[in-house]
């Protein structure tokens, strides 16, 4: 009987240890949707949490920590009732952070060209839009992180724009959204190692969305305002969403062994009052109060300015 070495069998069991770790990868997700223009903290008794200003800061810590990290955004960060100052705002404060890729929502799509055209200006992140008909939006975008390649594309159903009136609506050109997003998945086949969608619709589509198409690894949903704390998976695809209004940062962790995703989970991260703001939009804020004259009635009374 041949005899082993125990120090060869250590040595050999740590090369193939190395070797297995090697191959496993970690991909985060940081995602966002229906901000609805809320720039700071609501100053809510019940839930005091704060929005971009805080939003900032996490992503950067986050990002400063785990660099295989992707930022996206489903869509509506602009205000329900076309507030053009602080919808300005909004996307000046979104390009300061590093978003990879947003998806437009009903709020944005139903604003007037010349504001659109000037709000994509400030963004500074690439625009999906895999089912939109629209010549400044890309139907999937690539990003590597790690040695992975991820494939992000984005869908808003027509459900989403069903209550606008005609004028609006007819302008809004999409296409079938299960069809558009089978397509570019086929293109992107050899081109991705996970497949991310966008979408704004609402959660109860997401779901049978998830149904219908097989391959998608992770669906960042809106429009339902959905604060989804412990998402599941349908169909092999985890779908998460968080909330409104900038009170959650939605983080997802995928793991990758051989080539393949083996785990997937998500969380959401409140906002606290606690956490550090980013000066730059505590300037915004000030800004937008100045040459508005509106100031938030709870932050008047905490700081004192309500005589």
């Amino acid at each position: 009987m041949a005899y082993l070495n125990p120090n060869k069998l250590i040595i050999l069991f740590l090369i193939l240890g190395s070797l297995s770790k090697a191959q496993e990868k970690t991909l985060y997700v940081i995602h966002s949707n229906n901000t609805n223009g809320a720039l700071e903290n609501c100053y809510c008794p019940d839930n005091p949490f704060g929005s971009l200003e805080k939003r900032s800061v996490y992503i950067e810590n986050f990002k400063k920590e785990n660099p295989n990290t992707i930022v996206v955004d489903a869509g509506d960060f602009v205000t329900m009732n076309q507030q053009s100052l602080k919808d300005s705002l909004v996307a000046e404060a979104y390009g300061l952070m590093p978003y990879d890729a947003i998806l437009y929502g009903d709020q944005e799509l139903a604003l007037d060209a010349r504001t659109l055209n000037r709000l994509r200006g400030q963004l500074g992140a690439t625009l999906v839009g895999t089912n939109i008909d629209r010549s400044d939006l890309f139907q999937s975008k690539i990003i590597r992180r790690k040695g992975l390649r991820i494939a992000v594309m984005g869908i808003v159903d027509p459900y989403a724009i069903k209550f606008y009136p005609d004028e609006i609506k007819s302008r809004i050109r999409l296409s079938d959204p299960v069809k558009a997003v089978k397509n570019e998945m086929k293109k992107l086949q050899n081109k991705a190692d996970i497949f991310v969608l966008l979408t704004h619709q609402g959660y109860d589509l997401d779901v049978k969305f998830a149904k219908k198409i097989d391959g998608l690894d992770l669906i960042v949903g809106s429009h339902s305002q959905t604060a989804i704390e412990k998402p599941k998976e349908i169909n092999k695809t985890l779908i998460v969403q968080s909330g409104k209004a900038g009170y959650y940062v939605g983080l997802v962790k995928i793991k990758m062994k051989r080539g393949k995703v083996v785990e997937k989970s998500g969380k959401l991260d409140t906002m606290k009052f606690e956490l550090p703001d980013d000066p730059r939009i505590i300037e915004m804020i000030e800004e937008y109060e100045k040459k508005s004259g509106r100031m938030n009635h709870r932050k008047k009374k905490l700081l004192g300015h309500d005589h």
